[in-house]
Formats: structure tokens, sequence, C-alpha cells
């Protein structure tokens, strides 16, 4: 049986049988009760839904009411008068402080608190913390001589508070702004407690302002899978709040007043409407003639106010009523309509299955062909996506594991090519040592004898004298590089050896006119031959001073990453061909121009950064420039032909004088 069959079958039994029941057993006894069902249970909800606000709203005012009970705040109150903050300064701040503290820890506990702050009885700020974070005082008061974070006797909220005559003054539900002209906040209430002394003298001003997204979620959840809407309006003598959504399921149709649109609820009824709802009391109902049906339950959440909110359900007629007239007669319809649709979705289902496990296979089958590059690009998040994208991760790993093989072949084939170079440059470095020493002996001797006699051959004597010397020093470093000195490890500090390097060539940088930028973290205690290393670090710093222009910057840092020591030296200058990238290590190989260098000094830093168990990496930069980087392990690794340990001058563990023809693939650590 294939997908496509498998697919229609399951799709026709899982809307077919539910609609043959539907039609035999249901639609009689549903079509009597439900218009006496709905009006019943959406009173109910409005009922549910007014209760569980009233006690939001009597919690958060008990929550208010509480915290200016407790020590703390009570406490900065009776020393936040001006003559208190006069007489003990000290005290003053020790109590804000600790009413800080405690509003800060009580607002972790109880996330609906959107601020908590503190007011004196002129209305100025003292202590606030908002959303976590206390808000510092930055202005000073010049009757009282404090600092004070903002004035609010002008806002109604401190006003009516302030006069004493309520325990608790709830503000209007409304969007929070900081100032006016600033972005909004989500809805909030504010409550504002007045804190009395023991004579019933206000000593300042609680202010709580609780996040709104209770009462949001509230009306969100009171419906559950009803097909209505939920709305609170607000009934109130102020024209500009009168009709407004408190909730909406839309937030950009909420709090019109301050948003500055034109979405109220007043405005989907007519004049004779809207003052029928305004004249209830307790619930309603309202029935459109297109078909909209209201209804509303009254609330007072103010005691002292006659502004009212109301709840509001709104569902459609057609839903409630055309349903279950038409029902009988399109059930059958909608059946047979559903077998169609469940042939069509069973054929979509189906190729949309295979295709991707099509052009999945495809992509790999066309890989294992050697087309490389292809990759699987699809978003899909089911498990052929999963499929796709674990392939995409298998051909990533193996082309790293191909670059790396590759990347090995490479440093292999430079060691052999290095070794082979060395030993011929050793072997002709002897031969032609010996009659350069001849020669300069013999030039030294000419020269003595006709000084006096002929001044301009004894000068040509001198200028060959200094020649010789210079092929001398050529074929030294020819020797040195072939020689392979093994290092005197010991254990040093890099970053010293670096300072004291660039103090040696303080002056060829002023001289040059190059700015050094340094970033060496200090210490960088390692093992190794510093003298070695020193010989290293000086070639790289030469070669970058001259290949770096007037008034440019040459960068060296040098830092710990996982046991090694990394140094980075990156110049800029004209940088290096990529074609000469893998021929700088080559003795005798050199960019500079005639007589300026021998080609050696890469060479012999490559063979002693190797035998330190390090490697030494050139890399053209973007636009211009090269970085150099120096990796050198913090516990040296040094070959088994280093037959015994330079330091304390010990054999190293694991060797003898008996395996001294053991292969260098071995290794041990000097610590």
């Amino acid at each position: 049986m294939s997908i496509r069959i498998k697919f229609f079958l399951a799709f026709s039994l899982l809307t077919s049988i539910p609609l043959l029941v539907l039609l035999f057993g249901v639609v009689e006894r549903m079509e009597v009760e439900i218009t006496q069902r709905t009006e019943a249970e959406l009173q109910t909800t409005l009922d549910k839904m007014a209760g569980e606000v009233e006690l939001i709203l009597n919690s958060q005012k008990a929550i208010a009411n509480g915290l200016a009970r407790v020590p703390a705040v009570r406490n900065f109150a009776s020393s936040n008068s001006l003559s208190a903050y006069q007489k003990n300064p000290k005290l003053y701040k020790k109590r804000a402080e600790q009413l800080e503290q405690f509003f800060l820890n009580y607002q972790h506990s109880v996330t609906s608190i959107q601020a908590l702050r503190f007011l004196d009885n002129n209305g100025k700020t003292l202590v606030k913390v908002k959303e976590g974070k206390p808000i510092p005082a930055k202005r000073f008061d010049e009757k009282t001589h404090r600092m004070y974070i903002a004035n609010q006797s002008s806002r109604p909220f401190f006003r009516e508070a302030i006069q004493g005559k309520q325990n608790v003054v709830m503000s209007n539900f409304e969007l929070g702004q900081v100032v006016p002209g600033a972005d909004f906040c989500p809805a909030m209430v504010r409550y504002s407690v007045p804190i009395k002394d023991e004579l019933g003298q206000v000593e300042g001003v609680l202010i709580v302002n609780m996040w709104g997204q209770r009462v949001d979620s509230t009306m969100e959840a009171a419906l559950g899978g009803y097909p209505g809407k939920a709305y609170i309006v607000e009934v109130s003598d102020v024209a500009d709040r009168d009709g407004i959504y408190l909730y909406h399921k839309d937030p950009s149709w909420r709090f019109a007043n301050q948003v500055g649109s034109q979405y109220r609820f007043s405005r989907e009824l007519s004049a004779e409407e809207w003052a029928k709802v305004r004249n209830s009391t307790d619930y309603g109902s309202l029935f459109k003639d297109d078909g909209r049906m209201y209804f509303y339950r009254n609330v007072k959440p103010y005691p002292n106010k006659d502004t009212r909110w109301l709840i509001v359900i709104e569902v459609a007629s057609d839903f409630v009523l055309a349903p279950i007239k038409n029902m009988r007669n399109s059930i059958w319809m909608l059946l047979v309509l559903l077998l169609g649709v469940s042939l069509v979705v069973a054929v979509w289902a189906a190729f949309q299955l295979a295709k991707p496990v099509q052009s999945l296979a495809s992509i790999i089958t066309r890989y294992a062909d050697g087309e490389h590059s292809v990759r699987y690009d699809a978003n899909a998040k089911d498990e052929i996506g999963y499929a796709g994208r674990a392939f995409n991760y298998l051909v990533s790993c193996l082309e790293r594991a191909e670059a790396e093989r590759d990347k090995a072949e490479r440093a292999v084939c430079q060691s052999e090519r290095l070794a082979a170079i060395g030993q011929l440059a050793a072997g002709i470095g002897h031969e032609i040592n010996n009659p350069l020493m001849n020669i300069t002996s013999l030039a030294g001797l000419v020269e003595d004898e006709i000084k006096g006699k002929n001044p301009q051959a004894a000068s040509d004597m001198a200028l060959l004298q200094t020649e010789v010397r210079r092929c001398a020093n050529i074929v030294q470093g020819i020797l040195n590089f072939a020689r392979e000195n093994e290092p005197q490890f010991k254990e040093f500090d890099m970053s010293e050896l670096l300072n004291e390097t660039l103090s040696l060539l303080h002056h060829r940088f002023e001289t040059a006119q190059i700015h050094l930028v340094t970033q060496v973290h200090s210490p960088l205690s390692m093992v190794g031959d510093p003298g070695m290393l020193q010989q290293v670090l000086v070639n790289i710093i030469l070669n970058a001073i001259q290949a770096s222009p007037e008034n440019s910057n040459i960068f060296i840092s040098a830092s710990i990453n996982n046991e090694f020591v990394v140094i980075e030296v990156l110049d800029n200058g004209k940088g290096i061909d990529n074609n000469n990238v893998t021929k700088v290590f080559d003795p005798f190989f050199t960019t500079k121009q005639e007589g300026e260098g021998t080609g050696l000094g890469l060479s012999v830093s490559y063979g002693i950064v190797k035998r330190h168990g390090g490697t030494i990496n050139i890399e053209k930069v973007k636009p211009t420039g090269v970085k150099v980087s120096v990796v050198l392990p913090v516990k040296a690794i040094i070959s088994i032909d280093t037959k015994k340990e330079l330091v304390n001058e010990e054999v190293i563990p694991g060797t003898s004088e008996e395996n001294n023809d053991t292969t260098t693939s071995e290794a041990v650590y000097v610590k």
C-alpha cells in the first residue's frame, strides 16, 4: 500500500467519524439547549472575571498597605523630615540605604511590582527602586540641602495621598511614563500610601507601582477556548477617559487617551446604546444589528469615585445561532468536502514527504561522485532537516581533516627540505671556511707589508679583508643553521626576555622612526633556552622594522593560551606574496635588496622554535602587513636525541647511553 493511500485512509477516518457521531447523536439536543446555555455561561464567566479582577486589586492594595507598616519604611519616614535630617544626616543616610535595600529585596521576591519609591511631604522622591535597580539621586534640593530623584508634587496620586484621608489611594489604570513626552511603559496601577506618625501626621508617601500583567492574563485566560472577545472599558465622568479600553487583545486599541488613537468602546455603539450601558449598575447585554452580542458586568475599583470598570464579552450571533440552524443540512456536504480534501492532502503530504528525502539522497550521491561543493541548504525543522544538517557537519569534518592532513604533509616536506639543505650547507660551509681564513691572513700580511709603500694597494687589501669577513659571517650563519646546537633549558619569564629584547632594539625603532605598540601579559613563565629564543625574537622584530615604512606601527603581543606562550608581531609593511609564503623558511631566501640580508634569519629561527617543541607561522594581513606568530609550550618538549638534560647536567628520565639512536618521534617534557 502506497504512502498516498495510507494518508487518505487516515484523514478520511479522522474527519468522517466525528461528523457522523455529531450528526446522529448530538445535533438534536444541541439545537434545544445552545441558546439558553450561551447566555448563562457568559454571565457566569463575567462573574468569575469580575471576582478575579477585584481579588487582584484588593491583594495589591493589601501589599501596598502592608509595606507601609514595615520597620524600614517607618524608620526612614521618621528621619526624612527637615529637622530630623539636619539633626542627624548620618542616620538619614543609613536608613535611606536600608530602605533602598529592602525595596530591592522585596521587588525581587514580588515580581509584579514595577517600582517602589518614598516621597517626602513636598513631593520629592528620596528613595526609588525601579525594575530591580536602584535609581540614584542626582538633583539638589535648595530648601532641605539634600539630594532627591524627582519632583512628583504635581502628580494626582501624590496630591490625593498627602491629604491622608485614605489608607491606600489607587491611581488610574494607565500606561507608565517617566516624564511627559517620553516613551510609554507597559500598563500599571500606582498605589499611594500616606505614612503617618503616632499623632496621625503624614511623614511621607509610599508609592507602589504594580504591573497590569495580572489583569491582562486574567482576561486572556477567562474565556478559555470560547470564541469570543473580552474587554475592560472605563466608565468615567472625565471625558478624556470615558469609554477607553483598559484591556483589549490588540494592544494598539488600549488607552486611547494616552496614545492618541480613536479606539473607544463608546465609538462602537450609538449614543443611545452607550447611555444604556453607562446607566447600568450590575449586569447587562446589548445585541447589535450587525450580529455582535455584548454581555457586560460593572466593577467598582475606586471606593470614593464614580469611575467604574466595565467587563465586556463580545460574541458573534452567527457563531451562537447560525451553526445550529444550518448544521443538519450542511454536515453531509461537509463530509463529502472533507473526503475530497483528505484526498488532496494525502497526495500533497506524500509529495512533501518524498521530495526532501529524494533531494537529500541526490545531494549525497552528487558528493560521492566528486561534487564536493554541494551542501544541504534547506531550513527544514523536521527529521529530514536534521539529517541534512548532519550531512553538512560530516562534510565539514572531512574537509577539516583533509586540510589538517595537507598542512601536516607540508610541514613534513618543509622539515625534510630544511634538513637536506642544512646538511648540504654544512658541507659547503666547512669547505669554504678554511680558504676564507687563509685569504684573510694573507691579505693582512700583505697590508702590513705595503702600508707605507703603496697606500692605494693597502686600502684595497683592507677592503678585501672586509669582504672576506662578510663572507665568513655568511658561512658562520650556514654552520649555525646546520649545527642545531642543543638548547640550554631552564625556567625563565618570557615577558622579561621580550622587554629586554625590545630595549636592545630601542635605537633601531627610533632610527627607523617606527612606533612600537605592545600588549605583553606578565608573568609568562616557561621552560626553554632564553638565549636562543632571544635570537628568534631579534630576527623577527628586525624583519618587521626593515619591512615597515616610516611613521608606521609595529604591534607586539604576548600571552598564555592553553599551556602555550603565544607571541605575535604585526607590521604595516608591503606584505609578502602568496607564492613566497611557503619559501620564507628556506635558507638564503630573502625579499630584501642585495646586501641587506643573507636569508638565514628565519631558517635559524624555525630550527630553534622546532627544537623547543613550538611552531612559527607567517601570514599576510589585509590590507597590508605581515603577522608572525610564535607558539611555544610552557613545558618545553625536547626529543630523546637530546641525550642528557642540560638543566642541572642530569640524564633525562627515560633516556640512557644505550638508546642514543632512539628516533625523534618519542619526546619527554622538561619541567
